[in-house]
């Protein structure tokens, strides 16, 4: 088991290394002949060919104001305008959230997204500042058996914005046998990168009849633009006191098929607990997911 634990965690530098030989051999000549939007946080849109891009810094050349540069925090997406070249970039239009996880990115503003997972679970989110977003859950059938809403505040900290720290607060509810049965749960965030590429690190605490519970739970994500049309997102999550065990949580890697106002996930989760005299089977949990923008 510790063996398959460390084969998993050797993926991530792997997937680290084919994102960086991508953005080395990408030919910048390409980005020349194309025209793409870019929509800055302040709402201002600019258009024009994207000369160069990388997690620094975007500089394009318009038509009436010659080559400008932005830093990568002034920039909320780029786009491709025109036809469906072959080639064409669709960047990660959804970095406020992993899978699961949410990073400490917030919902673009102003713009409503929907997420599916399974089927049976539908998830809105709409981002109603730059740092401020808000969203529900709930079972797509019948929404009155489980449901949960939330709330997320971020803000950049650092010189270039670098760094985002924020906060998330869930509450769920579930109904058994006729009763509504809740719990509460609040997670750190602190991201590292920029939306297309970056680094997330979480600790949340669930709240239950008034108390605290003693076990947190640690996340670490991961997400890297490994080509023009695709993401890697490994999303992990570890449960800290967990008694008697030595281990427990979950490992997990997938990819999302970016296209130009929605996504497709597909992953594999491990769950894993190793103890003295407990351990799990391997056993690969397969996802789905769908995210949607809604509107322009």
């Amino acid at each position: 088991m510790k063996y398959l634990l460390f084969g998993c965690l050797w993926l991530i530098p792997c997937f680290v290394w084919a994102q960086n030989e991508y953005y080395k051999k990408k030919d910048s000549s390409t980005a020349l002949k194309r025209t793409y939007a870019i929509i800055l946080n302040d709402g201002t849109q600019l258009r024009g060919e994207l000369v160069h891009q990388d997690s620094v810094e975007a500089v394009i050349r318009t038509g009436n104001l010659g080559e400008i540069r932005l830093r990568a925090d002034q920039i909320v997406r780029i786009e491709q305008l025109g036809s469906q070249a072959q080639g064409e970039v669709y960047p990660n239009l959804f970095p406020q959230t992993m899978r699961l996880v949410p990073t400490a990115f917030s919902a673009e503003r102003g713009k409503l997204y929907y997420r599916n997972y399974y089927l049976y679970i539908s998830q809105f989110e709409y981002g109603v500042t730059d740092n401020w977003s808000v969203g529900t859950t709930f079972y797509s059938f019948l929404p009155t058996n489980l449901f949960s809403v939330n709330t997320k505040l971020t803000v950049p900290v650092g010189s270039q914005n670098r760094v985002r720290v924020g906060i998330n607060a869930q509450y769920a509810a579930v109904r058994f046998d006729g009763i509504l049965e809740g719990i509460g749960y609040v997670q750190g965030i602190v991201t590292t990168g920029d939306r297309q590429n970056n680094t997330t690190y979480g600790l949340g605490w669930s709240l239950s009849g008034g108390e605290v519970s003693r076990n947190v739970v640690g996340t670490f994500g991961l997400v890297r633009k490994v080509s023009p049309k695709l993401t890697f997102i490994s999303e992990n999550f570890i449960l800290i006191g967990s008694g008697s065990v030595d281990f427990a949580g979950v490992l997990s890697a997938g990819i999302r098929f970016d296209r130009r106002r929605h996504a497709f996930d597909l992953a594999a989760y491990i769950p894993l607990i190793i103890g003295p005299t407990i351990s799990t089977p391997v056993t690969l949990i397969p996802f789905g997911s769908y995210h949607l923008r809604i509107g322009k």
